[in-house]
């Protein structure tokens, strides 16, 4: 059994408080996040899973209750919480926004410079990141606000990914995306954890995307927990997901209507790649 990442006990945080625009935003939750894996959170907007990143990172302390990264208290040594930054790389949502440096070259190496590693060290690590981001190396020297919306997304993966946290937590890495620059973003997220043995968080309103790159889900719903399981498993549980307002992958649907049609087919598919292996036997 893996050991835990990262273990939430009994933690609760609200913003607001004492003013009318209190909202409790984490109430309570239990959760444990395997390493080595790639983990997903899903949940509809304001369902606290945003908060729930920055808890993990040490950005927002817990009102209550704790935090445990890899069996060490996140917030034991309240002064020493930076190094936790370094642990947890976040990567916002529309991380392109946090690009400031003049080259791609600085702003990769920004992250790693702050850790204290030699200049050597910061070298390797900006282009041991530009080839997990997929990006050639001939863009190190342009200005980071001369590239394209999708290269802009992977410079600012590729700051965090320099600093080789053991667990990478990213927030809609591919939102306003193409269909092929998503499936770039995830597929270069999912080697930096298969090459390096990392733990991956992500945070998607895709289905599609959760059922094809996450191992584990974690469904959120009004700052709790509600279900937390592998993710064939949670999609399995139709009616709950619905009732909160999300939904299973398309394709699920679409196996569904042809059981209903009469093929001898699984209602269990959650992925196109899934679906192209149970059906092609039945059209040759």
């Amino acid at each position: 059994m893996n050991e835990s990442a990262i273990e939430f006990q009994n933690v609760s945080y609200s913003y607001g408080k004492g003013t009318p625009f209190y909202r409790l935003a984490v109430d309570g939750v239990e959760l444990h996040i395997k390493t080595g894996t790639v983990t997903g959170i899903i949940g509809r907007t304001g369902s606290g899973k945003s908060t729930l990143l920055q808890l993990m990172n040490g950005l927002l302390r817990p009102e209550s209750g704790k935090i445990e990264l890899f069996g060490k208290d996140l917030w034991e040594k309240p002064k020493k919480i930076r190094e936790a930054i370094f642990k947890v790389g976040l990567v916002f949502q529309y991380p392109e926004y946090q690009l400031f440096e003049e080259t791609v070259y600085k702003d990769i190496a920004y992250g790693p410079k702050n850790m204290g590693l030699t200049e050597g060290e910061i070298d390797a690590r900006v282009h041991k990141a530009l080839r997990f981001v997929g990006l050639e190396e001939g863009i190190l020297e342009k200005s980071p606000f001369e590239l394209s919306g999708g290269q802009k997304r992977r410079v600012a993966i590729a700051g965090i990914v320099a600093m080789e946290p053991e667990v990478l937590v990213l927030d809609e890495p591919a939102a306003g995306l193409d269909p092929q620059g998503r499936k770039e973003i995830f597929e270069n997220v999912c080697s930096y954890q298969s090459t390096l043995g990392k733990t991956v968080i992500l945070v998607s309103h895709s289905m599609e995307d959760m059922a094809r790159y996450a191992n584990e889900l974690i469904v959120m719903n009004d700052g709790k927990v509600i279900m937390s399981s592998s993710s064939h498993k949670v999609f399995e549980k139709r009616e709950l997901l619905s009732s909160i307002g999300l939904n299973v992958p398309q394709i699920a649907g679409i196996m569904q209507r042809l059981k209903e049609g009469g093929m001898p087919v699984s209602e269990s598919i959650f992925t196109v790649n899934d679906a192209l292996r149970e059906l092609l036997p039945l059209l040759t």
